[in-house]
C-alpha cells in the first residue's frame, strides 16, 4: 500500500511539474503571438498610409502642374516627327566602341576542307559491305 500511494504521488509531482511547463510554454507562445499581430497591424495601417500617399502623388493634374513647374517641355514641331524609319538618323558611334587595332596578326586558321578530308579517307576505309 505504501508502495502504490508513493508511485502516485510521484507521478501526481512528474504531471504536476509537466503541466507547469506546458503552460509557461503555451503563455510565451501566447505572447510571441500577441507581438506579431501587432505587428501586423501596424505594418497594415502603413500599407494603408503608403496606399493613400501613392493616390496622392499620381494624381494627371498634379503631375502635369509639377511637368509644367520643373520641365521646359514644348509641343513637337513638324520636323521633329519621322514618316519613315529610313529618314532617322544614325546614332553616332562613341569613341570608346572602336576596338583597338590589333599589332600582332592571327595566324592563319585552317579551312574546314582541309582539317576533314584526313577523316573522312579513315572513315571511309573503315566502312565494310553489308
Amino acid at each position: 500500500m505504501i508502495r502504490s500511494t508513493v508511485v502516485w504521488l510521484l507521478l501526481t509531482v512528474v504531471a504536476g511539474t509537466g503541466l507547469f511547463v506546458v503552460k509557461h510554454e503555451v503563455q510565451d507562445l501566447e505572447e510571441r503571438l500577441a507581438a506579431i499581430d501587432d505587428s501586423i497591424a501596424k505594418d497594415r495601417d502603413a500599407i494603408h498610409v503608403l496606399h493613400a500617399e501613392w493616390s496622392y502623388l499620381i494624381q494627371p493634374e498634379r503631375l502635369a502642374a509639377l511637368a509644367a513647374r520643373h520641365l521646359a517641355l514644348k509641343p513637337p514641331v513638324p520636323g521633329q516627327i519621322a514618316d519613315s524609319v529610313e529618314r532617322l538618323p544614325l546614332p553616332a558611334a562613341p569613341e570608346s566602341a572602336v576596338p583597338p587595332a590589333d599589332p600582332k596578326p592571327h595566324p592563319p586558321r585552317p579551312t574546314l576542307a582541309k582539317a576533314s578530308a584526313p577523316a573522312a579517307a579513315k572513315h571511309d576505309g573503315a566502312r565494310t559491305a553489308p
